[in-house]
């Protein structure tokens, strides 16, 4: 088996295998699982396996670190032999433990330590991969993916508990960057397993413009979210009242400076301009992935798909201000209905006031 065949098995088994079973099996308790009284097993079982992915799927599938499933070159050498094309499943085991060998020796190298963390993890060494990316943040201590990563693999290593030091790293990870999508799917499973659902909510709720509207993973967070709206005595957010899309640069638009804010907005297209759901976040590289649904509605019991056909809007606001002025970056689809996938919405400088 070639090189890539074999790390893409081990990746898949990594994002399909190794993080449901370690969570089913845990046994409930107070800090952790159902609130008082718990839920019969089967019942269990079934939240178990449909909001389990939304987690297993942010971490291992859509945030991860494809680059370092490159392994280096001196492995492959030691690996090879003249008979075949690179190294067999049983090679990597010892490819791995020569790649920690040499990083004894060379403490500092970056990529090598995120390769030793990555490749502890698809072998199951959940506490050795904590290791690893444990020194990975002594020396990245800013990088939000790398703690992000560390509380992941902490976490998995004490049997999916991400109360104590998963969390603090979590936050450390959502402090330096609050749109790092893997820290925001932990603090989401950390909330709710504390029975805290509105954060969970929450927290879920900012995944989804992070991640591709169609994939697999946004449709598990769905799922995810509409329990924890249930545990709150709330009604799930209907599917078809959500819209998404990508957000990009009309072409020779100037890209916008770093700091400035994003809003996107949907209203209704006959009536008033007012928006009657919207989201507010600092701007980042563009383009980008949006989901806006019932969740972002601007007054208690607005439904989108109450409106009938809807503009959906997003501005780039040199100030900050909610109020459009002239040189913000501006755009809006047609009119859509509620639930419309695959938006495209261009932004161009607004080049007067009133325009």
């Amino acid at each position: 088996m070639n090189l890539f065949i074999a790390i893409i098995g081990i990746m898949s088994a990594l994002a399909l295998a190794c993080v449901v079973p370690p969570l089913l099996r845990r046994t409930p308790s107070p800090g952790h699982a159902a609130p008082a009284g718990g839920l019969p097993q089967t019942r269990l079982a079934l939240l178990l396996t449909v909001l389990l992915p939304a987690a297993a799927v942010a971490l291992y599938m859509q945030v991860g670190r494809p680059d370092a499933l490159a392994m280096p070159p001196e492995l492959l050498a030691a690996a090879a032999t003249p008979t075949d094309h690179g190294p067999s499943e049983e090679d990597i085991p010892a490819m791995v433990e020569r790649l920690a060998e040499r990083l004894r020796r060379q403490p500092d190298d970056v990529e090598g330590w995120h390769m030793l963390a990555r490749s502890y993890s698809a072998m199951n060494r959940y506490a050795d991969a904590a290791k690893a990316y444990g020194h990975l943040a002594t020396l990245l201590p800013q990088d939000a993916g790398v703690l992000a990563d560390y509380a992941d693999a902490l976490a998995t290593a004490q049997d999916g508990a991400l109360a104590g030091e998963p969390e603090r790293l979590v936050e450390r990870a959502l402090a330096i960057d609050p749109q790092q999508a893997k820290a925001l799917a932990l603090s989401g499973s950390a909330a709710f397993a504390r029975g805290d659902f509105a954060r969970a909510e929450k927290q879920w709720h900012a995944v989804l413009p992070l991640v591709p509207a169609d994939s697999e993973f946004a449709r598990s967070t769905q799922a995810g979210i509409a329990e924890a709206r249930a545990r709150q005595g709330i009604p799930a957010t209907a599917p078809s009242a959500r819209l998404s899309g990508t957000i990009r640069l009309a072409p020779g638009s100037a890209a916008p400076a770093p700091g400035q804010t994003l809003f996107i907005y949907a209203r209704a297209a006959n009536g008033s301009p007012m928006p009657l759901a919207a989201i507010k976040r600092e701007v980042g590289a563009l383009p980008l992935q949006f989901a806006l649904d019932d969740s972002n509605a601007l007054a208690a019991g607005t439904q989108l798909s109450d409106a009938g056909q809807l503009i959906v809007g997003a501005r780039i606001s040199t100030n900050g201000s909610a109020t459009a002025q002239a040189g913000d970056l501006e755009g809006q689809t047609g009119p859509v209905a509620a639930g419309a996938g695959g938006l495209v919405i261009e932004l161009a400088s607004r080049r007067r006031e009133g325009k």
